[in-house]
């Protein structure tokens, strides 16, 4: 109900509870209280309360404004939180915010003041069917209003795990474009993943060491195998000379005659070394090891030069990708805010815990007025509300009922008036009609009238009087005297 200026008198239904009579003429004079003007009244005015009735009842007035002062409270407590999610959303708090800010609070504070208006009467089950669906309204805009309180109350975790995201985020790029183009210099002492498809991460290179690198991969199997060759043709033909030397001296150990001099064992290892010697020839494949070492150095120079030029276009090319992902990442929004809450609440059991404490906490808040207004219980203003509006109620069906039988009468003279309106027409025309046929009748007479008094003239007249020149005669004068002689009959009938 909305509250009465205090210029106004009190209604009809305030005067009938002023002056209740008990058995006998006797009156009892209840008195009301005088107008609050204090700052008490502005608040009791967010509560929808009728401060004419309240005077009844003024110790009534403190319960009330301090319901006013909740209503009040979760009004502020909605725009600081529109104020954070705001600027959640556009990255820092901008002046201008503050016009929706205004809106979001005032409609909240008009939507509180709407939820315990409507909640006024004693009789508890008309209370309690008004309370589920209010309640309802109360926790969804509970909900809302929580949200981003939870977001800024652990805004510095919630920062930090998103700026790890994005550094892992850039990290994984980087790794994916030096897995996707890898070069002979780089370091495999960690492991690179590499991506299932790597088109987006290639990068496009003139001068790739890719060829010259297998070449020079290949070049140095074949200069280690060579050398590795060349050592041991070298060691047994060492060996070998060193065999044939000691026999040929004389030397004693196994294998050894024991001899001095050229003897046929000695001649035979001889012969052994150089058989070994030629199959083998160390030096050409020392000439060829030269070679390979001459086609390495080149290859290396080749390698080393592609490589430098690869490498600077694939730091090039990840400086330009994470650079570009860093401009799409931007600054830290709402619904990041929301998933990295999530992502932490996850790994934190105790962090999921105080995180819903803290949104039923302010849920409840958000719900103290309509809670507030109905573990009051049935007060004395609500006792007199519903007294005004059972009066109210009555009062209106006597209206209505009097309205009803206003029209009810109206209709029926309309009804009364239509048939005789309607009476009267038929009647002026039946007269009508009346009318024109008397006069028809009448220019009838007239003429049969004027036509005898012509053929009596005719008869009267002398023979042959009537005929002049200027008359025509009739064809037929058999006819004409019939016709005379019947019209001389009908006359004399009339």
């Amino acid at each position: 109900m909305n509250s009465r200026s205090p210029q106004e008198g009190p209604s009809p239904e305030a005067a009938a509870v002023q002056e209740p009579t008990t058995g006998s003429d006797a009156a009892v004079h209840v008195e009301k209280a005088p107008t609050d003007r204090g700052p008490g009244r502005y608040l009791r005015v967010l509560t929808g309360v009728d401060e004419d009735m309240l005077a009844w009842v003024p110790t009534e007035r403190a319960r009330y404004t301090a319901l006013g002062g909740v209503v009040l409270g979760t009004a502020v407590l909605a725009g600081f939180s529109m104020w954070n999610a705001l600027g959640a959303v556009f990255g820092r708090n901008y002046w201008w915010l503050a016009l929706p800010v205004l809106a979001w609070t005032l409609f909240v504070l008009n939507l509180d003041r709407w939820l315990v208006a409507t909640s006024t009467g004693s009789q508890w089950r008309r209370r309690a069917s008004v309370l589920v669906p209010r309640l309802v309204v109360a926790v969804f805009l509970g909900v809302v209003v929580a949200e981003p309180l939870v977001l800024k109350i652990f805004h510095t975790a919630v920062e930090e795990h998103i700026q790890d995201g994005r550094k892992q985020e850039l990290d994984d790029l980087r790794g994916s474009i030096v897995a996707c183009n890898p070069l002979p210099t780089d370091s495999r002492e960690r492991t690179i993943t590499t991506p299932s498809d790597c088109r987006p991460f290639v990068v496009a290179s003139g001068a790739s060491p890719t060829g010259a690198a297998s070449q020079l991969s290949a070049a140095r199997k074949d200069a280690s195998a060579l050398r590795k060759q060349i050592d041991e043709d070298t060691a047994e033909l060492r060996r070998l000379r060193d065999l044939t030397r000691r026999e040929c001296a004389g030397a004693s150990g196994s294998g050894l005659s024991g001899e001095v001099g050229e003897g046929p064992r000695c001649r035979r290892l001889e012969r052994q070394a150089q058989s070994f010697e030629a199959e083998h020839p160390i030096g050409a494949d020392n000439e060829r090891l030269v070679a390979l070492q001459r086609t390495i150095s080149e290859l290396e120079s080749q390698v080393r030069a592609g490589t430098e030029t690869a490498e600077q276009q694939r730091a090039a090319e990840i400086d330009r990708q994470v650079a570009e992902l860093a401009s799409h990442q931007g600054a830290i929004g709402f619904l990041e805010r929301l998933e990295a809450l999530g992502d932490l609440t996850e790994d934190v059991p105790s962090l999921l815990a105080a995180t819903w404490l803290i949104r039923i906490f302010f849920i409840l808040i958000d719900c103290l007025p309509v809670l507030v207004k109905f573990m009051t219980g049935a007060t004395a203003y609500d006792r007199l509300v519903d007294q005004r509006i059972a009066s109210t109620e009555r009062l209106h069906e006597k209206a209505t009922r009097s309205a009803e039988s206003t029209v009810a009468e109206d209709l029926d003279v309309q009804r009364h008036r239509a048939r005789a309106d309607g009476d009267m027409r038929r009647q002026r025309i039946d007269f009508e009609v009346r009318r024109h046929t008397a006069q028809i009748e009448a220019e009838g007479s007239s003429a049969v009238q004027e036509l005898a008094r012509r053929l009596r003239r005719s008869a009267a007249s002398p023979p042959g009087a009537s005929e002049d020149a200027s008359t025509p005669r009739p064809r037929n004068a058999r006819v004409n005297g019939a016709r005379a002689s019947s019209r001389t009959s009908a006359e004399g009938d009339i």
